[in-house]
């Protein structure tokens, strides 16, 4: 998902096919930090679970969501070229710079190719020396890029 939260990105980390994490500015100890335009599951699937729920609690519908469905990390299937494409924006009406994001550490995954696209589209630029710390996490669990 483009133009969101303190990255301007948000989106799945993907290795080797599987997804092993993810990127987004505000994991806030869930276990999936994703926004609810980023995902999809399959109307089938929700058969099986007629008591998902998604529990208000702002910040945690999605993940409180997936979390009701039995979701784990290797049932996610990868879309948008292995999750290295921006199909799916945030609206914003006020103007705020493109974030500079500070990747200390080379990465070796679908972060790689999606942070080429964004900063080619303008949505951020890249650092190792400057800008906002971003970090991916897994399971709650954070770890600086």
């Amino acid at each position: 998902v483009g133009l969101i939260g303190e990255y301007g990105v948000s989106a799945p980390i993907v290795k080797e096919g599987k997804v092993v994490g993810f990127y987004d500015s505000w994991p806030a100890k869930r276990k999936f930090p994703v926004d609810m335009a980023g995902f999809a599951v399959n109307v089938e699937y929700l058969l099986k679970y007629p008591n998902a729920t998604m529990p208000f609690r702002a910040g945690y519908e999605e993940d409180r969501f997936l979390r009701s469905l039995g979701i784990t990390l290797d049932m996610i299937e990868p879309k948008a070229d292995s999750c290295t494409q921006v199909l799916v924006w945030h609206t914003q009406t006020n103007k705020k710079p493109p974030p500079v994001l500070k990747i200390e550490s080379s990465v070796d995954s679908s972060l790689r190719d999606l942070l080429q696209q964004v900063s080619y589209m303008g949505m951020a630029s890249i650092s190792n020396s400057n800008g906002v710390k971003t970090y991916m996490s897994k399971d709650g669990k954070v770890t600086a890029v």
